[in-house]
C-alpha cells in the first residue's frame, strides 16, 4: 500500500512539473517566436534612432549681390522627457526635469522661465517630441552645456540652422522673416524618434517664396548607447539647400533711401519705370529682423503689434492714402483727351465756390496765382484751375482716366498689396449712404474724397507718364537660382495695362511736371539735384476729422540718367507738404545714389515747345 501510495505521489509530481515545464515552454515559444519581431522592434526603437535635419534654405541677395537673408548654425538644449522618467508618481518626473533644467540655467547664467504647467502639457500634448530647454547657446553655453549631459540622462544638444539678417532693419518688409515650423503638424513626424522641423516664411518675400527657398530634409539613423550618445551612424542622406533669390533692389539705393526715411512715417518706391523692376521699397518705420533670431518673443511682438507707429505694416504696398495733388497730372490727362486745350486759362483768385461750401487754393493768402494755364497749373499746383475744369467733366470722365492708370486695382505685385479706392457713385453709397454731387467731383479732381491709392500704384502710373503710357506689372525677384548659381527663373517685364492717354497730350503734362520741379516758381523745385533732371509733382492730403486734421505729403517724378528712366514716390505721414518735406528727400536721394563723376545731363526741357 504504502509503495503504491508513494507511487501515484511520484507520479502526481512529475505530471505536475511536466505541465509547468510545457507552459513555461510554451510561454517561451510565445514571447521568442511569436512575439519575437515586436519585441526586436521595441528593442530597436530603443537603441536606434532615425533623426530628420531640416533644409537649408535659399539665401536672398540683391541685384549687385549685396546678402539680406543666410543661415547660420545654432545649438539648442532638449530634454528627451520620456527617458527622463522617475519611479512613482508623475509629479516626481516633472519635479527632476524641473530641477535638471535650474541646474543647467544655474551654471550658464541664463534665467530660466520653464514652468511646471509647461512640463506637464509638453507631456500630455507632445509627449513624442523632445522639450526645448534653451536655445541659441553662446560657444561658453555650448562647453557647460557638454559637461552637463553624462548626469542628466535625456538631455540632448542638437544643432539648428537658423535665420540670419545681416541688414537688420534695412529692407525689412521686403524680405520678411521666418518661424520654426509646428512639427506636429507635419506629414512626416511619425516616421522619425527626432524631428528637426523647419524654418518656414512668415511675411514678404520669405513667404511668398517659401516653397522655392526651403530645401529639402535629409535624415540619419543612428545607434546610441544606454544615455543616449550616439556612438554609431547606420546611414544617413545630407540636407539640400533651396534656391536663391536675387532681388532687383539695388542695395545703394535701398541703403540710402533707409536712412533718409528714418525717424518718419512714410514709404518710399523707386522703379525702372521701362520694366517695372522695383530698385528701391521702404516702409517706415520698419522693425529690427534681427529680434526674429532664432526666435521673437511674445513680449517684442506684442509690443510691434500695438505700436500705434504700425511697424509692422509695409506702407508702399499696404497702405491706402489720400492723394491729393499728385492726381492733378491724371486730371490734367482727362482734360486733354477729352478736348481741352492746354493753353486755355482761368483767372485763379485764391477760391473756389461750389454751392455753399468754399474749397481754397494753398495760394489764397497771395490772392490766388492770378491767370494759369494747364501747364502753368501742374507747374504751380493751382486747385482752383483743377476744381474748376474737373468739375466741368464730371465723375465718369475722371474715372475712366483713372481706372486705366491703375487707381482701385492691385498692381500685381509680389507682395500682399491693397486695392486702394477707384471714386464712383456706388462707393459713395457703400461709405457714406448718400448720392454723388458736384462738391465730390470738385474735391475729386484736387485727390481729396473718395479716393485712396498706394504709394506702389502711384509709382506705376508715373512710371507710365514717364515711358509713354505703359503700366508695367512690378516685379522684385530678379532671378532664382540654384545652389550652385544656376539660373531656374528670370523675371520678364509684363504689361498689365495703358494709360489712355495720346502721345501729344502725355508730351503736355510732362511740360508742366517739368515745370514744377526746374521752374523758379515751380512747387517742387526743391526737388532739383546735380545729376538727373526731374519732372515732378508734389501733394498734400488734408486727412482725419475735422477736429485733429492733418497733412500727409507726397512728391512723385520721373527722370532719365544714363539710358535708365526711373519712376519716384516719396511719401511721408503728417509733413509740412510736399515741397518742404517730401521734395528735399527726393533731391538727397538722387545726390547720395548716382554717380558723382557722371555729370548731370542738360537740364533743358525737351517739351517746352508745347
Amino acid at each position: 500500500m504504502k509503495i503504491s501510495n508513494y507511487i501515484i505521489r511520484l507520479t502526481m509530481l512529475t505530471i505536475f512539473f511536466a505541465i509547468v515545464y510545457l507552459i513555461i515552454i510554451a510561454r517561451l515559444w510565445d514571447v521568442q517566436i511569436k512575439e519575437g519581431e515586436a519585441h526586436r522592434d521595441n528593442i530597436s526603437r530603443q537603441s536606434i534612432r532615425r533623426i530628420r535635419f531640416p533644409g537649408i534654405r535659399g539665401r536672398i541677395f540683391t541685384s549687385d549681390k549685396h546678402l539680406l537673408a543666410d543661415n547660420s548654425p545654432s545649438f539648442d538644449v532638449v530634454f528627451h522627457l520620456a527617458e527622463m522618467r522617475r519611479p512613482g508618481r508623475r509629479s516626481k518626473t516633472i519635479k527632476y526635469i524641473l530641477d535638471s533644467a535650474k541646474r543647467l540655467a544655474k551654471l550658464t547664467g541664463r534665467e530660466l522661465t520653464l514652468k511646471k504647467a509647461e512640463i506637464t502639457r509638453h507631456m500630455n500634448v507632445r509627449p513624442g517630441l523632445p522639450m526645448t530647454i534653451m536655445s541659441n547657446l553662446t560657444p561658453k553655453e555650448l562647453g557647460i552645456a557638454m559637461e552637463m549631459i553624462p548626469p542628466i540622462r535625456g538631455m540632448e544638444i542638437v544643432p539648428l540652422p537658423v535665420r540670419s539678417y545681416p541688414e537688420g532693419k534695412t529692407a525689412c518688409h521686403i524680405i520678411g522673416y521666418v518661424g520654426r515650423e509646428d512639427p506636429t503638424k507635419a506629414e512626416d513626424r511619425n516616421d522619425y524618434f527626432y524631428y528637426m522641423p523647419d524654418l518656414i516664411g512668415r511675411s514678404s518675400i520669405e513667404k511668398r517664396y517659401d516653397d522655392v527657398m526651403r530645401g529639402s530634409p535629409g535624415d540619419s539613423l543612428v545607434r546610441v548607447d544606454h544615455q543616449g550618445y550616439i556612438h554609431e551612424t547606420i546611414e544617413s542622406s545630407k540636407a539640400k539647400a533651396g534656391s536663391d533669390l536675387i532681388l532687383s533692389i539695388d542695395w545703394k539705393a535701398q541703403e540710402i533711401a533707409d536712412k533718409l526715411m528714418k525717424d518718419k512715417n512714410g514709404a518710399f518706391v523707386l522703379l525702372d519705370a521701362n520694366s517695372g523692376a522695383v530698385l528701391a521699397m521702404v516702409s517706415a518705420p520698419g522693425y529690427d529682423l534681427k529680434t526674429f533670431v532664432p526666435q521673437l518673443s511674445s513680449k517684442v511682438w506684442n509690443k510691434l503689434q500695438s505700436d500705434l507707429n504700425k511697424p509692422l505694416l509695409n506702407r508702399a504696398t499696404n497702405g491706402a492714402y489720400t492723394p491729393g495733388s499728385i492726381i492733378k497730372p491724371l486730371v490734367a490727362i482727362a482734360i486733354l483727351e477729352n478736348g481741352g486745350n492746354y493753353a486755355d486759362s482761368i483767372d485763379c483768385d485764391g477760391k473756389t465756390n461750389i454751392g455753399n461750401a468754399r474749397i481754397r487754393c494753398w495760394s489764397w493768402r497771395q490772392g490766388g496765382h492770378g491767370k494759369v494755364n494747364l501747364i502753368d497749373a501742374i507747374k504751380v499746383s493751382c486747385n482752383d484751375f483743377f476744381i474748376e475744369k474737373g468739375s466741368r467733366l464730371g465723375l465718369e470722365k475722371l474715372s475712366k482716366i483713372y481706372d486705366s492708370a491703375g487707381i482701385g486695382k492691385r498692381t500685381g505685385f509680389a507682395l500682399p498689396e491693397r486695392r486702394g479706392i477707384l471714386p464712383s457713385k456706388k462707393q459713395k453709397m457703400r461709405i457714406f449712404r448718400s448720392n454723388w454731387n458736384v462738391y465730390d467731383t470738385g474735391i475729386l479732381s484736387i485727390g481729396q474724397g473718395i479716393i485712396l491709392v498706394t504709394p506702389l500704384q502711384v509709382a506705376t502710373y508715373v512710371a507710365a507718364i514717364a515711358n509713354g503710357g505703359v503700366l508695367w506689372k512690378p516685379y522684385i525677384v530678379k532671378e532664382q537660382t540654384s545652389p550652385s548659381g544656376k539660373i531656374l527663373m528670370e523675371a520678364k517685364p509684363e504689361k498689365t495695362g495703358h494709360l489712355k492717354v495720346s502721345p501729344a497730350n502725355l508730351r503736355i503734362v510732362r511740360n508742366g511736371m517739368w515745370q514744377a520741379v526746374n521752374a523758379p516758381d515751380g512747387s517742387a523745385k526743391t526737388a532739383q539735384n546735380k545729376y538727373i533732371t526731374l519732372f515732378g509733382k508734389t501733394g498734400t492730403a488734408e486727412v482725419g476729422p475735422r477736429d485733429k486734421r492733418y497733412t500727409n505729403t507726397w512728391f512723385v517724378a520721373f527722370g532719365k540718367h544714363q539710358k535708365k528712366m526711373y519712376s519716384l514716390v516719396v511719401f511721408v505721414e503728417k509733413g509740412q507738404s510736399g515741397g518742404r518735406t517730401c521734395a528735399p528727400i527726393a533731391r538727397n536721394f538722387f545726390n547720395q545714389w548716382l554717380d558723382p563723376k557722371k555729370v548731370k545731363e542738360k537740364n533743358s526741357n525737351p517739351y517746352e515747345n508745347n
